[in-house]
């Protein structure tokens, strides 16, 4: 029997693999149950950030700007629910490293200042959601924990390169693949807290 640990990595790796190959009808067998495994057995305030993250994982199966918007939101929600969750456990991780925190707003800064001209009407949503996006990582990396950090890097390295692609016009081979991968893994790493 699988451990639920090891149910989420078998799930996640599905789910990444049908991602790359463009098989988006098989992934609604896969995709809605990777933030409900993930849950079990977590401190509430994470089971939050993770539930939010389920919504919108459920929401970004629909096609067209209101499936876009309401996983934006739910996306968004879970950011705030992942600042809930780590700011009890910040131990001045910034602080001892600030270069960190620096490349963190220098990488948000340039990927902002990339996309601004191409987000026509979603250019605000986009900015607040990429600020709690960068939010979460800062906290995560705050933690000095170098899971709990690795987890936010990917979460934020996953919704910058599905930023390129939705409004920036840049595709990488299996991209949508690389996107699940790095959030499936950026979500079960921030989960440790």
């Amino acid at each position: 029997m699988l451990s639920r640990k090891h149910l989420y990595a078998v799930l996640a790796t599905a789910d990444s693999l049908l991602a790359a190959t463009g098989r988006d009808r098989a992934r609604r067998l896969t995709k809605p149950l990777l933030m409900p495994t993930l849950m079990v057995d977590k401190p509430r305030p994470t089971q939050r950030a993770l539930a939010f993250g389920g919504m919108g994982d459920v929401a970004l199966l629909g096609e067209g700007s209101g499936a876009f918007t309401a996983g934006l939101g739910a996306f968004l929600a879970g950011h705030m629910a992942w600042l809930m969750a780590l700011r009890p456990e910040a131990s001045g991780g910034l602080r001892r490293r600030p270069w960190l925190g620096a490349s963190y707003v220098a990488a948000w800064a340039g990927l902002n200042a990339f996309l601004w001209p191409r987000t026509g009407k979603d250019r605000l949503p986009v900015l607040v959601y990429s600020s709690a996006l960068l939010a979460t990582a800062l906290a995560a990396a705050d933690t000095n924990e170098s899971d709990v950090t690795a987890g936010g890097a990917l979460f934020l390295v996953s919704d910058a390169l599905l930023a390129l692609e939705k409004f920036g016009d840049v595709h990488l081979p299996a991209h949508e693949g690389i996107v699940m991968a790095t959030y499936t893994s950026g979500q079960a790493l921030l989960a440790r807290v």
